[in-house]
């Protein structure tokens, strides 16, 4: 669920100044000669603060995909699968010994899922031949948030010619 808050606050002050104000009061009663003068010096300040704060939330929202800190490239799926869930599987497959298991509890989780190239990564790992590891890649491609590490991968095969056949399988979607 997307959570959006937007805070807008406006503080503002107003000084009103005024000094030296002066008034003088003539008075004269009929020709009896009496003038009173009076003179009034005073300061005066006069401030006023006004602050508005505006809150918005809005939490029926729903993000589109999952945004990924430090990722902005190409994404394949939209939600790719929590981590810990993540660890469960791929303790699963781990357990498996032999390939055909591995590989067919491995496509089952990434078919259902969407993973990150990370944990398309560990998962090759389980395998002991190179031809599986591939196999696999190839299918979780689709299936695959962070599109553009796939680079990543790079590092779990032996061979420079399984990662041309990678990268030609990639360059053929």
């Amino acid at each position: 669920m997307k959570k959006t808050f937007t805070l807008l606050a406006v503080c503002s002050t107003l000084t009103l100044a005024a000094q030296n104000t002066d008034v003088d009061i003539d008075v004269n009663m009929g020709g009896m000669g009496i003038d009173m003068n009076v003179n009034i010096n005073e300061s005066y300040t006069e401030t006023y603060t006004t602050t508005t704060t505006t809150t918005t939330t809005a939490t029926n929202g729903t993000a589109d995909h999952y945004v990924m800190p430090g990722y902005n490239g190409p994404i394949g799926c939209p939600w790719p699968m929590d981590e810990s869930e993540f660890s469960n599987a791929e303790r699963s497959i781990g357990s498996k010994t032999f390939s055909d298991s591995k590989m067919t509890m491995a496509k089952q989780v990434t078919g259902a899922n969407c993973l990150t190239a990370d944990q398309v990564r560990r998962i090759m790992t389980q395998f002991d031949f190179e031809s599986d590891r591939l196999d696999y890649a190839k299918f979780a491609y689709n299936k695959t948030f962070d599109i553009g590490n796939y680079y990543k991968l790079n590092d779990a095969f032996d061979f420079e010619s399984s990662i041309d056949e990678l990268n030609a399988h990639i360059n053929g979607h």
